[in-house]
Parts: C-alpha cells; structure tokens; sequence
C-alpha cells in the first residue's frame, strides 16, 4: 500500500441502524501499530518470517532489525523450539493458541496469543503475535502456601544447612524445588562438600516418600565416607551396604562426582540415575555416558555394596563449562517422555550456560544460571516429583584476593569494612558468614588504629583477604606500629580482639621478625582470622527472584520513638569507633544522665564493635548510680546479639 492510500473501515455511527463504512488513513493506522504497547507482531509463511513489528516488540525482542527474520531467531534456543512448534500449530490447524505466564528469560513471564492470518481466499497467510508482559504481576503475587507446606519448607532448609562451599576456583548452585502438596517435601537431597586435599565432592540423591530423616542419614553417611576413604568406588560400595541394611535407604538412586577445581578433572557414578551433564559456554551441552550402577542396596545383604556396583567415569570439565548434576524430576514431566525431557534438558543447560543475557537477579554465574533456569523453565508446564539441581562452574579466572592499605585513622575502619563487604559479594558468600566475617576483621582494624601508633603520628593499616581451597577465608590485619597488650581489667576495655576472637573460627596474632632487644611487637603486629564459607541453595518457587536483593547499608542514625519518663531510642547502621560518640552523647541525653530508665533498640544495627559495646557499657553505670536499668534489645541470633551475650550485657529478643 502506497504513502497516502486509505482503507475502509467501519465506523461507529450508523444510518439507519446501517454502518456506513469511512476511509481511514493508512499513516494513521501504521503509527497506531507502531504506539500500541502491547507487543505485536506478523509473521508470515512456514517459516514464519517477520513482516511487522510494533515498537514494544522489537525493544522486547532486543532486535531492532528483526523484519525479514524468521521467529525462531527470535527467542533463546529452548524457547525457540517450543514458540515454533506452537506457530507451527496455528499456521497448520488455523486454531488460535493463548498462554499464560509463560517464561521468557531473564526472569520474565508473558500472556500471548497466536491467532491465525488469513488470506483473502480463507487460507492461513501466518501468524498474528499478540502478548503482554505478566512478570510484575507473578513476582507482586503473593504466596499463600498452607501451613503443612511451610512447616515441611522450614523443616528441609533447615536440614540443607549449612550450605554450599565457597572456592576460589569453583562455583557451587542448587535449587531446590518440593512438588505441590502438603507432604511432598523430602525425597531429594543434595550436598556438595570440600574434602581436605582440595577436591569437592557433589551429591545428589531421588529418595521418594522417604521422609527428611532419611535423606539426612544418607548425606551424613556418605560424608563419613568420603573422607575416610580413598577411592571412590570404596565410598560407594561403603554406601551400599549401609543402604542395604536401612529399609528407607534401600533402592534410593544416586548420582556423585567428585572434581578437582583446578584442573578440572572429575570422577563420577550413576547408581540408577540420570547422567550428569556438562554445559559449555559456548551454548552447547552434552551428557556423559552413565555408569551403569543399580540403586543403593539392591541384591542380597551380604554383597549389596559390591553387587551391581556402578563402574567410576572419568572427565575433565574444561574452563567456563558447568557441571549439572540433578534428580528425576527435572526430566520425568507430565505429557513427556524421558528423552524429551532429557532433550529439553540439553538445549535449556547450555542456553543458560552461554547465554548471560538470561541471568535472573541473584543468578548471574553460569552455575546459578543452570542451576536456577533449568528449573525454572521446564517446570512450567507442571511437574509431580521434587526437583533438584546441583551445579558447578569450573572459573575461568579464580576469584581475586582482595588487598587494601589506608592510613590508621577512624575513616578507614568502615572503608576498609565496606570494602571487604563488596569483595565477598562478589563471591556470592551468605550474608550471615559475610557479617561474622566483617565483624571480626572491624575489631582487628579498630584495633590497629587505636593502638598501633603514637598519637599525631599515624602509619597505615593493611587488610588483605583470600578464599583457600579448603573453602577458608582467611583474613590478615597488618600494621607496622607497636603492640600493646589488651587492658582487661576493666569489664568495659580490651574487648576489640576477644569479640572477633570469638567469632572467627580460628584467631592467631603474630609479629613480624624484631630487632635485637625490642620487646614483642615493636615492628608491627598481624591478626590472622579464618572462617569457613557458604552459599544457600536457592529455595525459591517457580516465578520468584532466586534470591533477595542484596541488603543495603543503612547509615548511622538514632531515634528517639518514645519520651517521658521511660525513653525509648532506635539505633540503626554502624555501631564502631566512627560511631560510638554520637551514640553515647543520644543515649546520655534520652535518659537525662541516667536519671531516667532507658530502653535501646539493637534491632536494625548492622555492626556492634567493641567501641558500641564500651558505650553501652558506661550509660548502664551511669543509670546504676541512680538506681534506674538499661533495657538492649536485639534479634535473636544476630551478630549484634552475639556480641551483647560475650560482653553479658543482658537482652531482650
């Protein structure tokens, strides 16, 4: 149709009960297609090739140039083989298809329906698009699971604790994924543990109607195993004949790898379980040759753990690649076959692997792609069975140490805080270890600063962190100053080392090599601390970010939510030695010196260092000379209730 041409169309008003029909412009028609916001789109032919697209369309499709295209370029490539098999239909049968909530990447839903075009003859010319993009509706919904349900939810994160290794060279992923129904939690299980040379082992195990008790058992048992035994194929025949005397262990099916991250290579076993996967980055996947084990503890008692044993594969997972391992309920779906679903496994692990454009918030390391994303989307469609992935990505580059100097002033204690905070981040660490860890590395800074160096002559304070293969962060807080010894005499000092003393899993102080004659730490002194790592397993159901967005750091500030005679302070933020005055000056003013009783609210303090602690220290003296109490409240098993019970400041909460 030519610039200018018109088009009839049919009007609202009537003649004579009669539509009388008025020429429309076709600029007119054009712009209103372009400005729909709804996305829109025509698709002609067998191959159905774009011949229109609406603004909304091609900024969804991200392809500004897609006339001409046919569509199956236009989605990545499991989406792709699913959208074309459905325009197939309607371009075949002349039957109009709606979805709902279908999953389109990169954590989106669209409503969309595929009508027939057709012909002036009354044949199929293609295939009108039109969706509308549902993702704030599903993600605004929310969750009403009955209180069965939460209980057994409660109940199998609890038992998935303490979670998945840090490594510098590896990432660690797990969904989870229970089936619908109140007692459906609990035939899967999975784990993923750092041996002591460096290897990590993966687990994961379909144990239906078992129970949680079960499973737990089994992880506990094969944890024995692996570090007791050298080989493989001892842990598993060790397995085996645990299983054969456990009735609730009998026949469970297993599939375990054990890597080692650095080189890659990797031995494995199927005992009567699909084969683990690899995904490359390059978008492509394949399944290694299973090994033909039977389930845990089949035959007769005595050589259960031998007989039917799996043979031990061997691979390599080269740089960038993932390794997938999961359970039957990934592959074994509603209205599809085994090896559909192990087809559509395929195409979906190595779209998520080498495609970063599909990240999800929270899932955006080729592990956690795979790991969520196969999920994700080949659960849409329903699912009867619990789901479970469990997934590792070999870095291509392992994670980098972090190394940090500043001078020993009170600004770089949460410089230096902030920046460890970012760095473990990075790693994806678990917020409650990322706290700990913090906390312990502040009262080493604080430290330094406060001791190290003569006043009006500051030297600098150095904070270097590393992740071992072990899974250990080890942190070191260097000064070149002069050690003093803690003051502990008084109930209100020296409790800046033994608050993160208390908190690292390990605390060593050292000093670097002296001079004749120097005592002790004249030349500078290290505090070393280690803690062990984790990441949580993501337990989010279908539709859900994987995981909340990170927690931000909220500044400093206290409030005053009640007077009179009985004030009530809130303090929020960093409680530390940049911090501890203006706290101590608010609550001296609430409580008017201490003539009045005070209550303080630690529930929204995201660091409680030894220098908050010293203040709460002196206003409860304060109000003890007038016979009036402090009242500290603070969530149960927070940091900031750990150090008010180390420093036996009673709490509330």
């Amino acid at each position: 149709m030519a610039q200018g041409d018109t088009v009839p169309a049919v009007r609202g008003d009537r003649d004579g009960g009669v539509p009388r029909p008025q020429a429309v412009d076709a600029e007119d028609v054009a712009d209103a297609f372009e400005c729909m916001p709804s996305l829109m789109a025509a698709m002609e032919g067998p191959e159905h090739t774009v011949v229109a697209a609406n603004a909304a369309f091609r900024a969804f499709t991200r392809q500004p140039d897609l006339i001409g295209r046919p569509g199956r370029y236009l989605f990545p490539a499991l989406a792709a083989r699913q959208v074309t098999e459905l325009l197939d239909m309607v371009y075949a049968g002349g039957v109009p298809f709606t979805a709902r909530e279908w999953p389109a990447g990169d954590n989106q839903y669209l409503d969309f329906t595929l009508t027939p075009w057709l012909s002036a003859d009354g044949g199929v010319r293609g295939v009108l698009v039109t969706q509308s993009d549902g993702t704030e509706v599903i993600r605004d919904r929310p969750a009403a699971p009955s209180q069965a349900r939460r209980e057994a939810l409660a109940v199998q994160e609890i038992m998935l604790r303490p979670g998945l290794p840090v490594l510098p060279h590896a990432r660690v992923a797990a969904r989870y994924l229970p089936a619908a129904g109140p007692d459906a939690a609990g035939g899967d299980c999975f784990d993923a543990v750092v041996l002591p040379d460096g290897r990590v082992a993966l687990m994961v195990a379909d144990a239906p109607g078992r129970g949680l008790a079960a499973v737990w058992r089994l992880r506990v048992v094969l944890g024995e195993a692996l570090s007791q035994e050298a080989s493989l194929a001892a842990v598993l025949a060790r397995l085996g004949l645990f299983a054969a005397g456990d009735a609730d262990l009998r026949a469970v099916t297993l599939c375990v790898a054990v890597l080692e991250p650095t080189g890659g290579q990797f031995r494995y076993a199927t005992c009567g379980h699909p084969p683990p996967l690899v995904a490359a980055p390059d978008g492509t996947a394949r399944y290694l040759p299973g090994t033909g084990g039977r389930p845990l503890g089949i035959g007769p008692a005595a050589d259960a753990g031998t007989r039917g044993q799996a043979e031990i594969g061997t691979a390599v997972l080269g740089p960038g690649e993932v390794l997938l391992l999961y359970t039957n309920g990934l592959v074994e779906r509603p209205a599809r076959t085994l090896d559909d679903g192990l087809a559509d496994l395929e195409i979906v692990a190595g779209d998520a692997a080498g495609n970063p454009a599909l990240a999800a918030r929270g899932a955006d390391t080729p592990a956690e792609r795979v790991s969520y994303l196969t999920v994700e989307l080949l659960m849409r469609g329903g699912f009867t069975d619990d789901v479970t992935t469990l997934a590792v990505w070999r870095q291509n580059v392992p994670h980098p140490p972090l190394d940090l100097e500043l001078t020993a002033s009170p600004d770089a204690v949460p410089e230096l805080r902030h920046a460890l905070d970012d760095w473990l981040d990075d790693l994806g660490v678990a917020f409650g270890d990322r706290q700990i860890a913090e906390l312990s590395a502040n009262e080493a800074v604080t430290n330094a600063v406060e001791h190290a160096y003569p006043a009006g002559r500051p030297g600098t304070v150095r904070l270097q962190a590393a992740v071992g293969a072990d899974g250990y962060l080890e942190i070191r807080v260097s000064d070149h100053g002069r050690w003093r010894v803690p003051d502990v005499t008084g109930s209100d000092r020296g409790q800046g080392l033994s608050v993160a003393f208390q908190f690292a899993e390990e605390l060593r102080v050292s000093h670097p090599p002296q001079s004749a004659g120097d005592p002790p730490g004249a030349r500078g002194t290290v505090v070393t601390t280690r803690h062990r790592l984790h990441r949580r397993p993501m337990l989010a159901p279908l539709g859900a970010s994987v995981t909340a967005a990170r927690a931000a750091r909220p500044p400093f500030a206290v409030e005053l939510t009640a007077g009179g005679s009985a004030p009530r302070v809130q303090v929020s933020g960093p409680v530390d030695v940049t911090t501890a005055d203006r706290l101590a000056n608010w609550l001296l003013q609430a409580c008017r010196a201490g003539v009045l009783p005070l209550t303080v609210d630690l529930s929204a303090v995201t660091i409680l260092a030894s220098a908050g602690v010293q203040v709460l220290y002196r206003v409860a003296a304060q109000l003890a000379v007038h016979g009036q109490e402090l009242t500290l409240i603070s969530e149960a098993e927070s940091p900031a209730a750990a150090v008010l019970d180390l420093a036996r400041l009673p709490r509330q909460g």
